[in-house]
């Protein structure tokens, strides 16, 4: 990396016909010199959602503005621990890697001797982790969409490159996004859009990002030093996945990704400081730079994620639905004994399970199956998420000591799930023919490599063609216009 810095270190796969044609300083600068806009609190969920759909974008471009100046405003408060000599950015990171790989190690060797996990009580709270962390992973590398329209520039180049990566370079089999929703269906825990709005932080600044790359662009690259990372939490979590009878390879492959885009972000953070002409503008660039790689520090991360885990709450959440169908089947149950039921018509629920458990519900028969089971099973109210079964199966093991916290339980507040995302390829009333020159040809791309869709079976090809336009400069090749012409608007 020193030698990046040096002006010594090349890339591979540089695109030398392609030239950088904007002054880049009006960047640098540009969100500075922006009054200061009064605080309004934007809530993440709704505007994750809202950069989700494929239509209507634009109305929510100043929300999304306004939400990463608040953000970044917060970010501005905390503390970094980046280095302000630039000559000391490659081994300050490098120094941060290795004592990531000395703690896991010391994790090893804890674990190795006995120790408990550190993240995961049982299999439904290691679930809970991976549905909550699917807004921020199910949108990866989403704040470099922005770049994609700089196709020309050849400094914009290598987070193109990495933009492409987290697609794969248009291969569905390491298209992140493909991976994670694997991951997601083979453990029942696709049914993530409807969660509480905390878990929707990192996936809404990422989206956000990816919509305002001119006017972010140091706080991007800074936010890309501190994705690119290694994570000893994120080590820690696939480990104990894999206890779990989860298959890591997600977050395994997050790990041992190469430096090659925290050297090539140097590169260009480097270019800019050229361009910075002055002490005062270069100190406002590594100013930004430092509160776009603070950005990660809000919201949720894994180990506050895996904190937020309550199984009394979550087990009171899948139950609650079906409450009405359990009384009832309590009450039938009591008058075929003989016996009057032993509550008032308003009991809330956690008395209702309180009785339940007083009566046997939860002790399993010969077959292994519980009462309230069968009951549920009987009625075809057994929820088909495996997630959610993991829950009640946790729950109804833990009944004994968790039944005596349930008088003093609150019922967890329901959130409304939101409608699911609209394909961006949806048919259209008006049909639009792709004109024959670049740029339009260009944008169409660009469009079907939305991070909404670009697990797509369009968007992956799109990608690869996309690859090949930046790898051979700015010929469009004739063989290509077929794929595109063939579609309506995006």
């Amino acid at each position: 990396m020193k030698e990046v810095i040096q002006g010594r270190g090349s890339l591979a796969g540089a695109v030398p016909s392609l030239v950088f044609r904007r002054d880049v300083s009006s960047i640098v600068l540009r969100r500075s010199q922006l009054p200061h806009l009064p605080t309004i609190t934007t809530p993440a969920r709704d505007l994750f959602h809202a950069l989700s759909q494929p239509t209507g974008i634009e109305a929510v471009r100043e929300q999304a503005r306004t939400f990463l100046d608040e953000k970044i405003a917060e970010a501005s408060l905390l503390h970094s621990g980046l280095p302000n000599d630039m000559t000391a950015l490659p081994t300050w990171l490098e120094q941060r890697c290795l004592r990531v790989r000395m703690d896991y190690q010391a994790y090893l060797a804890d674990r190795h001797a006995g120790h408990q996990p550190r993240y995961f009580s049982g299999k439904s709270h290691a679930l809970h982790f991976l549905q909550s962390m699917a807004p921020s992973r199910m949108v990866e590398g989403a704040w470099l969409y922005g770049c994609l329209k700089h196709w020309r520039e050849a400094k914009f180049a290598p987070l193109c490159r990495f933009y492409l990566r987290n697609l794969g370079d248009g291969d569905e089999s390491s298209n992140q996004v493909s991976l994670y929703q694997q991951l997601l269906d083979q453990n029942g825990c696709s049914d993530w859009r409807g969660m509480a709005d905390q878990y929707y932080m990192q996936g809404a600044i990422r989206l956000a990002l990816g919509h305002h790359v001119d006017d972010y662009l140091p706080e991007i690259i800074g936010f890309n030093l501190g994705y690119e990372q290694v994570s000893l939490p994120m080590l820690i979590a696939a480990y104990e996945l894999s206890e779990m009878g989860v298959q890591p390879h997600y977050f395994t492959l997050q790990a041992t990704e190469d430096d090659a885009c925290v050297v090539a972000t140097i590169k260009l953070l480097c270019a800019l400081l050229d361009e910075a002409t002055t002490q005062k503008d270069q100190h406002t660039l590594l100013q930004r730079v430092a509160n776009g790689y603070k950005l990660h520090q809000l919201g949720l991360g894994i180990p506050e994620i895996v904190a937020s885990f309550d199984l009394q709450q979550a087990f009171l959440g899948v139950i609650q639905p079906y409450a009405v169908h359990i009384e009832r089947a309590y009450r039938i149950d009591c008058m075929e004994r003989g016996i009057r039921g032993r509550w008032p018509d308003s009991l809330p629920l956690p008395l209702l399970l309180q009785h339940l458990c007083h009566e046997g519900w939860m002790q399993a028969d010969e077959k292994g199956k519980t009462r309230l089971w069968q009951v549920l099973e009987r009625g075809h109210c057994l929820p088909w998420d495996a997630y959610q079964q993991q829950i009640l199966l946790d729950w109804i093991d833990s009944s004994q000591e968790y039944v005596k916290r349930l008088r003093y339980t609150d019922m967890p507040a329901v959130v409304m799930a939101s409608s699911p995302i609209t394909h961006i390829m949806a048919a259209q009333s008006s049909h639009h023919e792709v004109d024959d020159a670049q740029e339009d040809v260009m944008d169409y791309i660009i469009r079907l490599l939305s991070p909404v869709v670009h697990y797509t079976q369009e968007s992956l090809k799109a990608a690869r063609v996309y690859k090949s336009i930046l790898d051979k400069g700015s010929e469009l090749y004739a063989q290509h216009y077929a794929f595109f012409l063939g579609y309506g608007p995006v």
